[in-house]
């Protein structure tokens, strides 16, 4: 029995068919209408009036079908649109290559061939759609989703998928129902974007490194309808497209790269202040956005950064949808497993067990300590898992006291008591259905909740407070603690049952002090974060800086490092010293980063004298802070302090050279370009001159 509003797509082939509903149920367009599909030699012909609307998959299949349609019955010829994300292996192919375009129809192969030449894939491109005789000499083929077609004796299938509905044809759609969600229209945004960002996020690397590469990412983006933009840690604009050019207001310069200081300043403010890794809504210039952000990261390190953005004009009543996700935050999981930046083998290979358990619907435990990132992970898994497009609701058990939490944990009737919603309330567990819910800090719970608990794992169903109706559920547990559950339940404090239903598929997160060597990559990536944040200058760790960091026990693991960065990049000049850092482990206080150098200035200066080089460390260090030093040879230096009276040797020289880089004093250079005066060193001259006051 169909609903009130249906639609039938016709196609010519099984696996066209089942790409257009796929496609549209993805969308969510079965809460709309109905959807059947047909193909044209199953067609009954008979019944066609039952439908609202004929969705015909080409102008050669409408041909087909047309003198069999009813004269008043609304149809829509589909435009047809390349699925970006499947042309990955098909960029690999070197220029001019002749492969064969292998489709079922002739039209069809065609269109598929003009598709990919408008996109700048420059290849020879030759038309196979009958059974003729095959060259012998062609090697590679391509097919929109009909491999079974191609020649026999050709090995190398490159395989595009099924051309898709191009949004154009979907918006017809949508204004034939005068269907007017906001929420759909920005999903059917979000998904064409989608595919630009996941192909730019597999071609990160060879990008920046295969010129072809490069220049075909550079056509495709030249045809996207959104506005693309790449920017390197310089803030120079290596890509862009004409729709950026044009909202940006970008003007010639006669520079090589544009820089984003080119643009009007509230587009490059804007730009610069975004969220990385999220959907944003954003002012610039007095027009609503859309907008998205995302690291590049080329041999782990932060290369540039891609953003997609596009009018929010664009989508009807998108100003709604923004404020309705605004407040369904919680119900996003905004992190995936490209945002987990580790160099660490055994944090690399959990990622990828996680990675195998996302496909599962079973229960989850992270253990790992406090600031390890747990949540991050458990949004990541969600992102990676089939219930992806749902809802991801956390739940923090140290947050929320044990008199609401059952209240928020499984919702309410009206009337349940006093204080309640008189509509009643929907709790956190059915908010995640057919989504996932992250269970922080599993080890705080209650003993009454515990109990509940495990009822919902056993039986998947739950029942509100108040209520007498049970409710069946849907959901992926992911838990994680900082605590030793076994510990606890040793101590009577948690149940033995309950931990057995959640330690189903363990992983563990190591603590930042057991991969010392993501050290100075997060903090590269915590750099450039507050850079754009603050708006200030960039800066850098010193080499003694990052030894002391690996040095660190790092209690608060990722979040405590992350703060430190922040702590530095408020109170230090384009380079921090180890002085700088609030755990340095020397007799300093937090707050007091000043004191802290000028007791580090002074103890330096104590071991100078005791060694008896002070007096000549200073003359030194005056001599490459005079204005016309820039740096000095060690033949210059020796010279300078003969004529002061310090005869030394170049043997003695060389040792004082070491003493002082490694005090960060001065910095010798590679090669011939001398040595020259650091910032510490200057400070430590102020200090001894203020000393002699």
């Amino acid at each position: 029995m169909l609903k009130e509003k249906s639609i039938l797509v016709v196609a010519y082939r099984q696996n066209t068919l089942q790409a257009f509903v796929t496609q549209l149920t993805e969308l969510g367009l079965q809460e709309y209408f109905s959807i059947d599909g047909r193909k044209v030699d199953e067609l009954d012909y008979d019944n066609l009036k039952k439908y609202s609307l004929v969705l015909i998959s080409s102008p050669i299949i409408y041909k087909m079908v047309k003198p069999y349609l009813p004269k008043d019955m609304p149809y829509l010829i589909t435009k047809r649109a390349i699925n970006y994300a499947n042309i990955r292996e098909l960029l690999a192919v070197p220029k001019g290559t002749s492969v064969y375009l292998v489709s079922d129809l002739k039209q069809s192969t065609e269109e598929t061939i003009e598709f990919l030449k408008e996109s700048g894939i420059e290849l020879n491109f030759l038309p196979y759609y009958s059974h003729e005789e095959p060259r012998k000499e062609i090697s590679i083929a391509v097919t929109p989703g009909e491999p079974e077609l191609v020649p026999s004796h050709i090995k190398h299938v490159i395989n595009i998928g099924c051309r898709l509905i191009d949004i154009s044809s979907l918006v017809e759609l949508y204004n034939h129902f005068q269907i007017t969600s906001d929420a759909s229209m920005t999903h059917l945004s979000a998904r064409f974007m989608q595919s630009l960002v996941d192909i730019t996020k597999e071609l990160s690397e060879e990008m920046f490194r295969s010129k072809l590469l490069q220049q075909s990412l550079e056509s495709i983006i030249q045809n996207m309808d959104e506005a693309v933009l790449v920017y390197n840690n310089d803030c120079q604009i290596d890509v862009y497209n004409h729709i950026a050019g044009e909202y940006l207001e970008m003007k010639e310069t006669g520079q090589a790269k544009p820089s984003l200081y080119d643009v009007n300043k509230s587009y490059r403010d804007t730009i610069l202040n975004v969220a990385v890794g999220q959907e944003n809504f954003v002012e610039m210039n007095g027009t609503t956005f859309y907008i998205r952000k995302k690291r590049i990261i080329i041999d782990a390190q932060v290369h540039s950064t891609l953003v997609i953005f596009r009018k929010a004009e664009d989508y009807r009543k998108i100003e709604h949808d923004y404020r309705f996700k605004a407040k369904q935050r919680n119900l996003v999981a905004r992190y995936r497993f490209d945002d987990m930046m580790t160099a660490s083998i055994p944090m690399l290979n959990m990622m990828k067990i996680a990675q195998k358990l996302a496909k599962s619907n079973s229960t989850i435990l992270i253990l790992g300590e406090t600031g390890t990132g747990k949540e991050v992970l458990a949004q990541a898994i969600h992102n990676y898992s089939p219930r992806q497009y749902q809802p991801f609701i956390g739940v923090n058990f140290a947050a929320i006291s044990e008199s609401l939490m059952e209240s928020e944990l499984f919702g309410y009737e009206p009337g349940a008591f006093t204080g309640a919603n008189k509509s009643g309330h929907i709790g956190m567990f059915e908010q995640a259905h057919m989504g996932s819910i992250f269970l922080d800090e599993i080890g705080d719970a209650s003993p009454v909740i515990q109990n509940r608990l495990l009822r919902v794992l056993q039986e998947r169903q739950i029942m509100r407070v108040g209520g007498d109706k049970v409710i069946p559920l849907d959901v992926r547990v992911i838990a994680a603690t900082n605590k030793d559950l076994r510990q606890l339940i040793e101590e009577g404090k948690f149940r033995e049952d309950l931990y057995y239903r959640l330690n189903v598929l363990p992983l563990r997160i190591l603590p930042l002090r057991e991969r010392k060597e993501d050290i100075p990559l997060l903090i590269h990536h915590f750099m450039r974060e507050f850079e754009e944040q603050l708006g200030r200058t960039s800066f850098a760790f010193s080499k003694a800086a990052i030894e002391c960091c690996q040095e660190y026990h790092w209690p608060g693991n990722v979040r405590e490092l992350r703060n430190v960065v922040e702590y530095a990049a408020h109170i230090s000049g384009d380079v921090v010293y180890k002085e700088e850092l609030p755990f340095w482990t020397g007799t300093f206080s937090y707050f007091q980063p000043d004191q802290q150098m000028t007791e580090a200035l002074a103890a330096i200066g104590e071991d100078l004298q005791n060694k008896g080089f002070l007096a000549e460390t200073l003359a030194l260090l005056e001599f490459l802070n005079s204005e016309n030093i820039p740096s000095a040879g060690r033949a210059v230096m020796l010279d300078y302090l003969n004529q002061k009276g310090y005869r030394l040797t170049d043997t003695q020289l060389r040792y004082r050279q070491g003493l002082l880089h490694n005090y960060e004093l001065i910095v010798i250079e590679k090669g011939r370009k001398g040595t020259k005066i650091a910032e510490k060193g200057r400070r430590f001259l102020e200090f001894y001159e203020k000393s002699k006051c």
